[in-house]
């Protein structure tokens, strides 16, 4: 396992972990010989709730060789505490940089805190970072300070104005290494501020080249875009066809068609000049007027479009607009959308489930449980259902049968019948769980696995332990992924929630 072997191996980022307490000495020695996540969180925890600032900033180090371990797929051992690891950095961070000793380099406890701050700072974090890099020499900028600024400067929707004046200085200073400029420039919020702009447009002309590619890169993000568009297709034309900086040409590339519609031609010139606009903006008022025109055309695969940039990532928020405006609109469209017979293709249901998913509310709980029942992309339709019993604070009985209709009827497919199944996971209702033990009983191993995942869930496993032994113990050994997963959590200790220090 990846995340034992990198943990044992690892010797922290800022410390020698050299101690005199016993205690001490005893947790860290074990951080380099445990063989299983309890072990790792026993002897984490006496270090991280250590009053030794060396024992805590090596606690914090850890942490953070174990978060950018997870990205191999294996959960960090101390996630469970992270509440209590980004008290302690903040803790650290409030304390004067630590002197180099033969213990931990200058400021050793800083860099430690700034290790999980980089990922997890708020606004509360501004001053203490602010005076971090007011002290730091020209060249002698922590990245990790600077990381944590951009977190906190896009935290809320007015920047702190001490710290996003030292970074824009920091930023615009051509004395300072490139290195230090990029990082800086990559830390500013994207909020339309004058002052940032101003920066920004300065810095697209810079003599270095990285300084460059940054400063269009952040025009490109946020409502900057639609003013500053000519300026950016300037720069792109400045570079070979082929070297072009891909962000900055992405950006002013034509947007995606749609989402389920890419086939059909909008009829009539207008319809298709708004498309076009939606697709390739030229300002916001000009976006702004394209999605009205499609979305209030009265034209179904219009509207269908409009619908699928709605909810698209790269659609209508593309360059940070403001949608709210148009969400009660588009969600009655996609009720009417939702009412009407199908095409073929099953666009115009998709476009509708794309809206439900994310902005249904629990009155529309009666049509999405007869809809489902009824509609050519189960998968789709699935998928909203199972985002509304998330977002919902209690779960729709309505939308709980109809998923239980599907999971019994073995006219579907065994893959749509199993993502109903699914679709249940980790929902707080006694109804819900009575459905997943049904399931359970199923005469199907794959209903009956994706059942008994969902029974792993929380208490759940302590409640249903037994039952699931026995229906596990059934399953033949190569029976795949999702059963492994059952077995494991079968076998496993979780640890405790209340480790002694």
């Amino acid at each position: 396992m990846f995340m034992m072997s990198f943990l044992r191996e690892f010797g922290t980022w800022n410390w020698t972990c050299e101690f005199d307490d016993p205690v001490l000495r005893g947790a860290h020695a074990t951080m380099g010989t445990a063989t299983a996540p309890q072990e790792f969180e026993r002897a984490f925890l006496v270090l991280l709730r250590s009053e030794d600032t060396v024992a805590i900033g090596a606690a914090l180090d850890y942490y953070d060789r174990a978060r950018t371990t997870s990205r191999f797929g294996e959960d960090s051992p101390f996630e469970a505490h992270r509440d209590e690891v980004i008290a302690r950095a903040r803790a650290l961070l409030r304390q004067p940089p630590r002197p180099a000793d033969e213990r931990g380099a200058a400021g050793a406890n800083h860099a430690s805190a700034l290790s999980v701050l980089r990922n997890e700072a708020g606004p509360q974090d501004a001053e203490p970072i602010l005076a971090i890099l007011r002290a730091a020499p020209p060249g002698g900028v922590d990245g990790d300070a600077l990381s944590a600024a951009g977190l906190v400067l896009n935290a809320g929707p007015v920047p702190h104005a001490g710290l996003l004046a030292l970074v824009i200085g920091i930023a615009g200073d051509r004395s300072r290494d490139p290195g230090e400029r990029r990082e800086a420039l990559r830390a500013l919020p994207d909020a339309p501020a004058p002052e940032i702009t101003a920066l920004l447009l300065e810095a697209i002309g810079d003599e270095d080249p990285g300084v460059r590619l940054d400063a269009a890169a952040a025009l490109c993000r946020g409502p900057r875009f639609y003013a500053h568009r000519r300026r950016l297709e300037d720069f792109v034309a400045t570079w070979p066809e082929d070297r072009r900086p891909w962000g900055v040409a992405e950006a002013l590339s034509e947007g995606r068609h749609s989402l389920y519609w890419t086939d059909h031609e909008l009829d009539g010139p207008r319809l298709r000049e708004a498309h076009r606009q939606l697709r390739t903006p030229t300002g916001e008022a000009a976006h702004r007027r394209a999605f009205r025109t499609l979305l209030h055309s009265g034209r179904t695969a219009a509207v269908g479009i409009a619908l699928d940039h709605f909810t698209m990532a790269d659609g209508l928020t593309r360059f940070g607009m403001d949608v709210e405006r148009y969400t009660d609109d588009v969600l009655a469209l996609a009720r009417h959308l939702l009412r009407l017979p199908p095409r073929e293709d099953g666009a115009v249901h998709a476009s509708a489930w794309g809206v439900l998913a994310e902005h249904a509310g629990p009155a529309d709980a009666p049509l999405i449980a007869e809809a489902l029942l009824d509609t050519p992309v189960l998968d789709r339709a699935v998928h909203a259902a199972g985002r509304c019993l998330e977002r919902w604070t209690v779960p729709s009985p309505e939308i709980v049968r109809a998923l239980e209709t599907l999971i019994r009827d073995t006219g579907r497919s065994l893959d749509d019948r199993e993502d109903c199944v699914t679709a249940l996971f980790d929902l707080p209702s006694p109804d819900v769980t009575a459905v997943l033990l049904r399931a359970l009983r199923s005469p199907e191993p794959p209903i009956q696995i994706e059942a008994a995942v969902g029974l792993t869930f929380d208490h759940l496993l302590d409640d249903h332990r037994d039952l699931l032994a026995d229906v596990a113990a059934s399953w033949p050994q190569d029976a795949g992924y999702r059963a492994r997963i059952v077995r494991s959590e079968l076998a496993r200790e979780r640890p405790s929630r209340n480790v002694p220090a």
